[in-house]
């Protein structure tokens, strides 16, 4: 007999004991779903709630008044709170689970899963789904196949491994040979990703039985549908699974609306969701993911709405009404009875770290907790020194200056609102900017097949919008300055209010000139284009110079590295300098050639410029120990994802030292936002972030998320909590 086999006769038996003496929780109870427990028999401690303020009979009356005025509401959280609490494997339990999981030669070389991957695989032989907010670096692509192999063992017949395109040929190339001597993997691989349409139409009606590995990409194609319909998998596994998080995208509403159908039709099909950037912002982002993955284990309410509700509190920028909190209440008593050593205030940090734990202990539920890697890490920051003595500086700080106090893109085009400075800043922050101009009329021709006379008419019409553009954008950020309020307070917001009730909420100044705009619109527009502009290489040198100082290694060859860049103009600026330098450099921006260059083993002991968009998620990239971020990011889903390119399990240096070259006002801005949201997934889904816990050589300025707010950034906001956090990490002693 099995362990798994094992431990569920041990668990019917208590289950049986168990259901002979539970009491009921409330007046209308309701049945807890019907799920196996754990693979082991677990004592679970419910100690009296020593933290509650309340007497048992005031409580009683504020229970029932919380039930009267939420009682859909309270019947979901009263489901959430009544899910039973999953502990981590034993030390014994996790060593048998891999004697019986790993290939028997192998075990006895002494490799192992890491915990993460075995409570994975684990929560998905018990619950038939898995939502996975498993850090970055901790083995991934292997949970994924080896379910892949469960699911195919027990019966499913059709399995959809979902990947990034980035990561795809990795996975076919190096990822399944490696799984295949580590795991029992006998489940048949068919390849769908680097193919024709034809082909994965082929593949799709071929009834095949096995995994089909489909990158995102194809899922926004359009014979899209037609591949999951006559593929129809019993079992969906996203790797990466923030790929999903948009409900509105077009791929996540195929699939979405393929797992509607098939429930409808009485054929559910189980999910798997895994990403360790599964949210930057809100749990909105991925409510769909894990109530698929979930369902009636789900730790976030099944309607929709009631989600949103939640994320009113859980993700608020400021202090929530009572009416508010009020069905999120039973989820803090929950923690209190729980958690009696720790702290759960009746405010937003008390109902995130409350939803936090209920998230990470829920069944099918794995977050990597506070797992760290061995290898640690730190930003080392180097700002370039007198920048000022660079050709193009001065002209540089003119437009950014431009860009700050007037409002001016260094187009010569108005900026409406303080969030779109951002995009102008972040060029010129880097060196460079993008110039938008007028096509001449031959272009304009040749694109919508007409004559020259036309594509001149067109060329004045759409000249004369522009202007009238220009005239609402400057109206409109002087209505904003003076007159903005809740739902009134961004442009998009604005026009979308006039496109409604025209001028009744914002005058008749704003909606004439909005209307003056949106009547010179015309179908076929031509649009102005978009040519690179390079004006200062302060941070183009800087980084030649670090890659010029790398040195060599032991055996004689040059140090490899990698240089992230996020605009493809700055990838081939920096190529270009590097080789005028004589470094041994390769350009990978996004594309076939580039995934398979920076994977090429061969290419290790050069600089890389890689494109974070393309190379930033997914890849390992572990056997290089150097790296130069040219251009920070500003989403913090993206710098996890890109320092967990190195940062990662396997990485065999003692520490990695990351270099940045922060050096204007708008650096340490934008990795101050950049780290404030990092802080807010870091307390709300239990992955620890990178930028949190890693060393810092030198510390760097923080600011106030209402001072970033005031300069365009929109970061989330921090409580009282999470700015002492930062407090004491970033204020020198």
């Amino acid at each position: 007999m099995s362990l798994l086999d094992k431990l569920r006769e041990r668990k019917e038996l208590k289950d049986k004991i168990e259901a002979a003496t539970a009491n009921s929780v409330s007046s209308n109870p309701v049945p807890a779903p019907p799920i196996a427990l754990r693979l082991r028999e677990r004592v679970q401690v419910t100690p009296s709630d020593t933290s509650s303020i309340y007497t048992p009979k005031l409580a009683e009356r504020l229970e029932a008044a919380r039930k009267s005025a939420f009682p859909t509401g309270y019947v979901e959280v009263g489901r959430i709170v009544q899910l039973p609490i999953v502990d981590e494997l034993t030390k014994a339990e996790f060593e048998a689970y891999c004697e019986d999981n790993i290939l028997a030669e192998t075990f006895r070389k002494g490799w192992r899963f890491f915990p993460p991957q075995a409570e994975a695989l684990l929560a998905y032989e018990m619950y038939s789904g898995l939502m996975a907010p498993i850090g970055v670096g901790w083995g991934k692509t292997l949970i994924s196949l080896g379910i892949a192999e469960r699911a195919y063992r027990k019966g499913l017949r059709k399995i959809l491994l979902l990947v990034p395109p980035e990561v795809y040929l990795q996975l076919v190339k190096t990822d399944i040979p490696w799984a295949r001597s580590k795991i029992p993997l006998t489940v048949p691989l068919h390849g769908m990703g680097l193919r024709s349409r034809e082909y994965r139409r082929m593949m799709a009606h071929s009834n095949k039985k096995g995994c089909y590995i489909l990158p995102y990409s194809c899922l926004s194609t359009k014979d899209t549908s037609e591949v999951l319909e006559k593929i129809q998998p019993q079992l969906i596994i996203g790797d990466e699974v923030h790929k999903l998080k948009n409900r509105q995208a077009a791929r996540t509403k195929r699939l979405l609306t393929y797992l509607r159908d098939r429930f409808e039709d009485g054929h559910e099909t189980e999910f798997v969701g895994m990403s360790g950037t599964v949210t930057a912002k809100s749990i909105r982002d991925y409510h769909h993911l894990i109530k698929a993955a979930l369902g009636p284990n789900c730790p976030l309410p099944l309607s929709t709405q009631m989600a949103s509700d939640w994320s009113i509190v859980i993700d608020t920028n400021a202090s929530p009404s009572r009416s508010q909190t009020g069905p999120l209440r039973p989820l803090v008593e929950w923690a209190r009875k729980n958690y009696p050593n720790e702290d759960f205030p009746i405010t937003v940090p008390g109902f995130r770290k409350a939803f936090k734990l209920r998230l990470n202990t829920a069944p099918g539920v794995v977050a990597t907790g506070d797992t760290e890697i061995g290898t640690s890490i730190i930003i080392s920051n180097r700002p370039i020194i007198k920048p000022e003595a660079f050709e193009g500086w001065s002209k540089l700080e003119g437009l950014m200056d431009k860009v700050v106090d007037e409002w001016i893109t260094p187009t010569g085009d108005e900026i409406e609102h303080a969030i779109h400075t951002w995009k102008w800043l972040y060029e010129l922050s880097a060196g460079f900017y993008n110039e938008l101009y007028w096509p001449e009329p031959e272009q304009v021709a040749i694109k919508f097949d007409i004559d020259i006379d036309e594509a001149k008419r067109r060329l004045k019409k759409a000249q004369i919008h522009h202007t009238l553009k220009q005239d609402y954008h400057r109206t409109l950020r002087h209505w904003l300055d003076a007159h903005s309020r809740a739902g009134l307070d961004t442009p998009m917001l604005v026009a979308l209010d006039m496109s409604k009730v025209e001028h009744r909420n914002v005058g008749t100044e704003l909606y004439e000139a909005y209307k003056a705009m949106k009547d010179a619109e015309f179908e076929d527009m031509p649009e102005r284009l978009s040519r690179a502009i390079r004006i200062c290489p302060f941070k183009i040198d800087a980084a030649a110079e670090w890659a010029s100082k790398l040195g060599k290694q032991r055996n004689g060859d040059p140090v490899g590295a990698i240089i992230w860049v996020h605009h493809k103009e700055m990838g081939q600026w920096c190529y270009e300098a590097l080789l005028e330098a004589g470094i041994n450099a390769l350009h990978c921006p996004a594309g076939n050639a580039g995934n398979r260059a920076i994977l090429d083993p061969e290419n290790g002991n050069k600089v890389i410029v890689a494109s974070m968009t393309a190379h930033g998620t997914g890849k390992n990239l572990q056997h290089f120990q150097k790296q130069y971020f040219l251009q920070w990011p500003r989403p913090a889903t993206t710098a996890e994802q890109t320092l967990g390119r190195t940062h990662r399990n396997g990485q065999e240096a003692d520490e990695l030292i990351v270099s940045t070259n922060w050096t204007t006002e708008f650096d340490y801005l934008n990795f101050a936002a950049c780290l404030n949201d990092s802080l807010y997934i870091h307390q709300t889904t239990g992955t620890r972030q990178k930028l949190v816990y890693c060393g810092y050589d030198p510390l760097p300025p923080i600011f106030p998320p209402e001072v970033l707010k005031e300069r365009g950034f929109q970061p989330k906001m921090l409580s009282g909590e999470q700015r002492h956090i930062l407090d004491m990490k970033f204020t020198e002693n």
